[in-house]
């Protein structure tokens, strides 16, 4: 058997030219990536300005309700001092006007074995404003305020069934959930 000798490869075996190439492709691989880093950091910047003010809106929200749902309570008779928490199941949903619907639907068939394929697609456009500097927002036909999952309630006049009775009734009234999602305790009082 026969060894082959490694033969070693030297700078000079490239020649200058092949080099610098070679160089050139590494600094435009690094440009190009640092571009898409780039723009992949501003994307998720932009996501989480996007998050952090759906955030403050719920919030806002939230204590809004809450807010309300206390200053009519605290003036019924023998419900007394009270807390409100309130909880969300999804956030504030804008719907959009959506122009056109189409569907269309195509079926063949093939004699060979008698299979038969069918496909339906469906269009929808949708409505966008622009302003005179260009930009360009979809055409929001209303908004939904958040969805709420839960409420408690504490207060002073809770240990009477009537008052919590009335304290369910009227959070069922105001936001339209079941009194299964509503919960009336007694308020510690600080004696």
């Amino acid at each position: 058997m026969e060894k082959k000798e490694r033969k070693k490869i030297s700078w000079k075996d490239f020649g200058l030219e092949k080099i610098i190439l070679i160089a050139i492709a590494g600094i435009i691989l690094l440009v190009v990536n640092m571009s898409e880093w780039r723009n992949k950091t501003e994307t998720e910047e932009t996501e989480i300005i996007q998050k952090t003010e759906d955030f403050n809106e719920n919030e806002s929200y939230i204590k809004e309700m809450e807010n309300k749902l206390v200053h009519i309570l605290e003036k019924v008779d023998g419900v007394g001092q009270v807390e409100v928490m309130i909880t969300l199941k999804a956030s504030r949903e804008s719907v959009l006007n959506k122009d056109e619907k189409e569907e269309l639907q195509t079926e063949e068939e093939t004699g060979d074995e008698n299979k038969k394929y069918s496909q339906t697609d469906k269009r929808e456009e949708e409505t966008v404003l622009a302003d005179a500097q260009g930009e360009a927002a979809p055409y929001v036909v209303k908004e939904l305020e958040p969805e709420i999952a839960g409420i408690i309630i504490a207060c002073e006049g809770a240990d009477n069934n009537v008052v919590a009775a009335s304290v369910t009734q009227a959070a069922q009234v105001l936001f339209g959930i079941s009194s299964n999602h509503i919960k009336v305790l007694k308020m510690e009082v600080p004696e």
